[in-house]
């Protein structure tokens, strides 16, 4: 026949081998505990404890304050009731709180996923623009997805966004952000007018702005390096105009315009007063629908993209 094993209880940081022990360590947080997980039915049986497993397995309370009252009488330990009734205050205080953090905890790690996959699709993205960094259509629509899926992320992300296309040389990639409504005005000057009407310009007060900002009208001022970057991307116009205006581009597309010689205009198709001269193109990424060009210069040349 095979030996039953035995084993001790832990209560008080004490072992507890009899009912005694059991007595003279009553701890209540682990009595309730041990009751809970069964392990003190188990205790009884071993070591023989019979009448008294009897009784506990006949407890039908399931309040924790009522289970323990009755653990107490079953093994006649000898103690306060108002001590007895803040041990099980203290110790329903404890367990709910656990109950809250757990709970927390839960949705944190819920959130925490819902977060970390959100990420990862957003870095996807990225990349899957930096492996396409020469094909314009992917590169906007990925944007386009960016900029209305994961705005939060750009608000937060644009930074290091604009340095990892500079990095890996997309220079496709951050002229499309310019186009892009929503995400060009973290990389240029905005207009801002203060309290006393005076106009200035965000980046007097933005570092990290005026940088990538210089950054990006340093990228457009070698014609040669432009052209190769962007290759097909890149519109060019010159010609002698004879004062008048050339329907360049039709109402109906949207152009954004790169550069502009000095003495030359450029206005949206059709757009009666909406001259513009060099001063009001250069380094603004000024995006027009269509293009009605001016020049009278036959060297002069007209540097835009279609967005």
């Amino acid at each position: 026949m095979a030996k039953t094993i035995k084993f001790n209880l832990i209560c008080d940081e004490k072992p507890v081998r009899t009912i005694e022990d059991l007595q003279n360590n009553f701890s209540i947080e682990d009595v309730i505990a041990y009751y809970q997980n069964g392990l003190l039915h188990r205790w009884l049986a071993v070591r023989g404890y019979g009448e008294e497993l009897e009784k506990v397995s006949a407890i039908a309370q399931v309040d924790a304050m009522d289970i323990i009252k009755e653990l107490i009488k079953i093994f006649d330990v000898v103690t306060d009731e108002k001590d007895v009734n803040k041990s099980i205050y203290i110790l329903e205080y404890l367990r709910e709180r656990q109950e809250r953090y757990d709970c927390y905890e839960e949705k944190r790690r819920k959130v925490q996923s819902i977060i970390n996959d959100h990420m990862n699709r957003y870095q996807y993205i990225v990349n899957e623009i930096i492996e396409n960094k020469y094909d314009s259509s992917k590169i906007k629509a990925a944007i386009n997805e960016i900029v209305k899926t994961y705005p939060r992320v750009l608000r937060l992300n644009y930074r290091n966004l604009f340095y990892t296309f500079k990095s890996n040389n997309c220079i496709l990639a951050i002229m499309c952000l310019l186009m892009n409504e929503k995400s060009r005005e973290y990389y240029l000057p905005i207009q801002e007018t203060g309290e006393d009407g005076e106009v200035t310009e965000d980046i007097e007060h933005d570092e990290d702005k005026r940088v990538m900002y210089r950054n990006i009208c340093m990228m457009i001022s070698d014609e040669e390096t432009l052209k190769n970057d962007l290759e097909d991307d890149l519109c060019t116009f010159s010609g002698h105009t004879d004062g008048y205006w050339k329907d360049l581009e039709p109402k109906g597309k949207k152009y954004m315009i790169i550069s502009m010689d000095y003495g030359d205009y450029v206005r949206s198709a059709g757009l009666q007063g909406g001259d513009m001269d060099s001063s009001d193109i250069n380094e603004r990424f000024v995006i027009l629908d269509g293009i009605d060009y001016k020049s009278n210069s036959i060297v002069n040349t007209l540097l835009y993209m279609e967005v």
